[in-house]
C-alpha cells in the first residue's frame, strides 16, 4: 500500500499527511519518534482509509503558533479531522500519539467513535519509564524484534530532534499529565488499551490509571512486542484492533461463538 503525502491549510497553519486505503475512516496519531509507516498501517488500509498527520515541529515540519500544548494541538487536530475527513473518525494514539488521541477524545468527543490507545505516554505515576535513555538502550525498548522494522530513512538526529520537540515544546517532560487525568472520565468512546508483554518504557501503572477512570475500556495484552507494538507483532496487533474497529464492543465476543448463536 502507497500512502499519498497531502498538505492543508488549516486556520494556525499547514499540516502535512499521509493517507491511503478505502473504507471507514481511521485517525493514526504517531509517537514521539515522529511517523514510521508500518505493516500494520498496510493491513489495516485494506479496510479503512487511514489518515496520518504529521504533529508541527516534527519530521522536518514546522512548529505552528499558539499550538504549544497537549490540549491546543488536540484542537488543531480536531481542525484537521473537520477539514479532510468531514465528520467523526476512530482513533488510533501510539505513545504520545495515545497521550494525544485521548485530549482529542475529551475536547472533541463528537469527533472520536472508537479509541485505541496502543501503550499510551502521559500516565506515568512517579517518573517511572519514559524515553530518557542512551538511544542504543532506547532502541532495545522501543522494538523487541529490530529485524521487523520497517525501512527508516530519516536521519538519526531527526528522530532525535522530534522526541525533544515533544517533551521541550507540547508538554515540559511531565510524566503524569494530571489535568487530562481528571477529566479522563468525559471519555465518551468506547476504549481499547493494548500494552506489549515486553514493554518497559509505559509503566504498567498506566493501565491501572485508565482503567479505573475510562469509563467504557477494555485492556488487552499482545505476547512478545515491546513499545512499539505494530511493528513487533503487525499480525496480531490488527486481529485485536481491526476486530475492535469492525464490531466495537462486541469484539470481545467470539466470532465463532457469536455465529453459531445465531
Amino acid at each position: 500500500m502507497i500512502f499519498e503525502k497531502k498538505t492543508v491549510a488549516l486556520d494556525k497553519g499547514e499540516v502535512t499527511y499521509f493517507v491511503g486505503g478505502e473504507g471507514s475512516p481511521v485517525l493514526y496519531l504517531h509517537g514521539a519518534g515522529g511517523l514510521l509507516k508500518s505493516k500494520a498501517h498496510e493491513l489495516l488500509s485494506a479496510n479503512h482509509k487511514i489518515y496520518m498527520p504529521i504533529t508541527p515541529g516534527y519530521d522536518g515540519a514546522e512548529f505552528l503558533d499558539g499550538v504549544d500544548s497537549m490540549s491546543s494541538l488536540a484542537d488543531l487536530t480536531a481542525d484537521f479531522v473537520n477539514s479532510e475527513i468531514g465528520g467523526s473518525a476512530d482513533v488510533i494514539g501510539h505513545s504520545f500519539g495515545g497521550w494525544h488521541a485521548c485530549w482529542l477524545a475529551v475536547n472533541n468527543p463528537q469527533l472520536v467513535e472508537l479509541l485505541v490507545l496502543e501503550a499510551p505516554a502521559g500516565f506515568r505515576p512517579g517518573g517511572k519509564g519514559g524515553l530518557a535513555l542512551p538511544q542504543d538502550e532506547l532502541m532495545k525498548l522501543l522494538v523487541a524484534h529490530p529485524e521487523k522494522r520497517p525501512k527508516d530513512d530519516r536521519p538519526l538526529e531527526m528522530i532525535r530532534g522530534n522526541r525533544d520537540s515533544v517533551r521541550l515544546h507540547y508538554h515540559g517532560g511531565m510524566p503524569l499529565d494530571e489535568a487530562l487525568v481528571a477529566r479522563l472520565g468525559e471519555i465518551k468512546s468506547s476504549t481499547l488499551l493494548v500494552y506489549g508483554t515486553l514493554e518497559r518504557i509505559v509503566p504498567i501503572e498506566t493501565c491501572r490509571i485508565l482503567k479505573e477512570a475510562i469509563p467504557r475500556i477494555y485492556f488487552n495484552y499482545i505476547y512478545d512486542a515491546a513499545h512499539t507494538i505494530e511493528v513487533d507483532q503487525p499480525e496480531r496487533f490488527v486481529g485485536i484492533v481491526g476486530d475492535f474497529l469492525e464490531r466495537g464492543e462486541a469484539f470481545l465476543v467470539n466470532n465463532k461463538a457469536s455465529e453459531s448463536a445465531a
